[in-house]
């Protein structure tokens, strides 16, 4: 698959709530699969080829018609990502658990160590569904355990997977650079040859002859929604499922999907707006 340059559109929405949450919605339906809070705006990323620019700008017609906004739109390309990125990029503290950090920050005291040099892919840990991701990965028995970072954008849950003592790790994304950029991040953490890397999406996981007991995937509601039931197809019974890149207000249809596909929630956490959802699969 080719490189794919990014559109970035920050949006200030007032009133913010509930402007922000149907802005995600409305924009996902366009090709936007990325969201981030910063301050006050609401940050959204789609890739040029999945970009559909009329429904757009039908979208930003409709918004102004609930609300106040004022948007910035800028086109990312590849090779200037890593330097926005390493302006200000600051290292991530998961509760003393975990350091997600770049190659140039000194490595943590205690806990564990990730090292992520950012590029044109998410998973940094400034978002906090990377945050939360990681922090329930901590909680999840990995060692001798096989593990499925879906989206894995930068590798860095399938890094602290593999950290944590899981035995066998594979990291999938669609975009050419996150998946480029997931196996530099492996080689910087000294795991070569440690961590699969598969450049593709859910129809991937068609070829697996065997089950995960853990699969993560941080992405958006929409996919997670239609990728569900092969993500159930591929985890072994009583396994666990971890999701985020969602608002509080999608639980709701995410758990009715999940329990359709014999999910049972155990764990909910949320993180400034964000939040991730831990299942385990029951079988029907």
């Amino acid at each position: 698959m080719k490189e794919s340059r990014y559109f970035r559109v920050s949006m200030l929405c007032k009133p913010i709530l509930p402007a922000r949450e149907v802005a995600v919605v409305f924009l996902s339906s366009c090709g936007f699969d990325m969201f981030e809070e910063v301050e006050d705006c609401l940050v959204a990323y789609a890739q040029d080829d999945e970009l559909d620019n009329q429904a757009y700008r039908r979208v930003i017609s409709e918004l102004r018609t609930i609300a106040e906004i004022v948007i910035e739109e800028e086109w990312i390309e590849s090779e200037n990502w890593n330097a926005k990125w390493e302006s200000n990029y600051e290292p991530i503290d998961v509760d003393g658990k975990i350091m997600i950090r770049a190659p140039f920050h000194e490595p943590p005291v205690t806990g564990l160590d990730v090292i992520i040099q950012p590029e044109m892919s998410f998973g940094t840990g400034h978002h906090p569904t990377t945050w939360q991701m990681m922090n329930a990965l901590h909680s999840i028995k990995l060692k001798g355990q096989t593990v499925l970072d879906m989206g894995c954008g930068t590798g860095a849950l399938a890094i602290a997977a593999k950290k944590l003592g899981a035995k066998r790790v594979i990291a999938i994304d669609n975009d050419g650079w996150s998946y480029r950029n997931t196996i530099e991040n492996i080689e910087r953490n000294e795991l070569h040859s440690k961590i699969e890397v598969i450049l593709g999406d859910a129809e991937s996981l068609t070829n697996f002859q065997f089950q995960f007991d853990v699969i993560l995937a941080n992405i958006n509601r929409n996919i997670l929604l239609n990728d569900m039931a092969e993500y159930t197809r591929c985890l072994i019974r009583h396994g666990a499922l971890v999701l985020s890149g969602f608002f509080p207000a999608d639980i709701p249809m995410l758990e009715k999907e999940a329990d359709a596909n014999g999910l049972k929630l155990e764990q909910t956490f949320e993180r400034d707006g964000w939040s991730c959802l831990v299942f385990v699969n029951k079988g029907h």
